[in-house]
């Protein structure tokens, strides 16, 4: 499985709401998740796990081996069902308002604002200029501490005009799901 530590995931125990989580660890046998908020669970229960690798979304339908622990880590089965379900429409999306710059071309740089975050990447809100679809480019986030999101690479898979005049909402694709694993802890906690 094409995890590794540090890959942002989404995790739902026993069909409740999904939370935002981040590979903390593991063997060949199973998964630690990291999340920013705590799921009720117990030995057996079901876990699903959904990750997007170059714009196509994928489940692990699993079971929890190991409860949470101090440091709000949770441990599922590397074993199960895994599916494709090439659904972006059915992703669960997060909140997150921060800053976002957007570079083009290696040199010209378009500032925005986040309004949502997925498996899949990240919602922008854009003043003036807006790419067009397929563009590509590097997306860094943050916000008055610093860096949440180290600059990665993204392509613009959507767009469309608000009900604020010269802005537009630009849906960007994570496009190197490794690189962008980097998010952080503060990532998670400040989703929670």
């Amino acid at each position: 499985m094409p995890l590794g530590v540090g890959s942002l995931v989404s995790l739902s125990i026993n069909i409740c709401e999904p939370l935002p989580a981040m590979v903390a660890g593991g063997d060949e046998r199973t998964f630690v998740l990291q999340t920013a908020g705590r799921l009720p669970s117990k030995v057996g229960d079901r876990a699903v796990i959904g990750w997007s690798i170059g714009g196509e979304l994928h489940e692990l339908r699993t079971r929890v081996v190991q409860p949470y622990n101090l440091a709000s880590e949770l441990t599922v089965s590397r074993h199960g069902i895994i599916t494709r379900t090439g659904d972006r429409r059915g992703v669960a999306r997060f909140v997150l308002v921060a800053g976002g710059s957007l570079l083009l071309d290696g040199d010209r740089e378009i500032l925005g604002f986040t309004h949502d975050l997925s498996i899949h990447g990240v919602g922008l809100l854009l003043e003036g200029e807006t790419p067009t679809l397929g563009t590509r480019g590097g997306l860094e986030v943050r916000d008055a501490l610093g860096v949440l999101l180290p600059r990665a690479s993204v392509r613009v898979v959507h767009t469309s005009e608000t009900r604020q005049e010269g802005v537009a909402r630009v849906g960007l694709a994570f496009d190197d799901p490794d690189r962008v694993a980097g998010a952080t802890g503060r990532l998670l906690s400040l989703l929670s």
